[in-house]
This record gives C-alpha cells, sequence and structure tokens, in this order.
C-alpha cells in the first residue's frame, strides 16, 4: 500500500491533497494501483458529500474546484 493510500485513509489528508500527490507520483505507480488510488478518492469525496447531507448542511454547497466542505483549496472565492 502506498503512502498516499494510508494518509487518505487514516484522514491526514484531504481528497485535494492526496490527488496532487497522487499526480507528482504517476509515473511512479502502475497504472492499476494510480486507478485505485483515484477511486479511494472518489470514495472518500462521495463519503463526505453524504454525511453532508444526513447533517442536513443543505445550504453549504460544496466547492466547485475541490468538491469539498469545507473547502480545501485556497484559490479565489468558494461560494
Amino acid at each position: 500500500m502506498c503512502i498516499i493510500c494510508i494518509e487518505l485513509e487514516k484522514s491526514l489528508i484531504s481528497p485535494l491533497e492526496a490527488r496532487r500527490n497522487l499526480s507528482e507520483m504517476a509515473f511512479d505507480l502502475d497504472l492499476n494501483h494510480f486507478f485505485e488510488v483515484e477511486e479511494k478518492i472518489e470514495e472518500v469525496l462521495n463519503e463526505k458529500q453524504f454525511i453532508s447531507l444526513l447533517n442536513g448542511d443543505d445550504t453549504v454547497e460544496t466547492c466547485t474546484s475541490c468538491q469539498c466542505d469545507p473547502c480545501d483549496c485556497d484559490w479565489g472565492s468558494h461560494e
């Protein structure tokens, strides 16, 4: 298991950070594991959105850049 997977599972990094790290390591990973990591990132994002819906946070929209709530990126306004 790679460090991105471990940190993502332990919630030590956000999905956005995991995606950035994955892009940096893309050429060092085999293609199958690359897709596995991308799938794990999507699962975490979907889980965050689902929890947000369960909590009734319907007034807060996810960021259009990082798809996280609260926003994980630092660019511009995040409406």
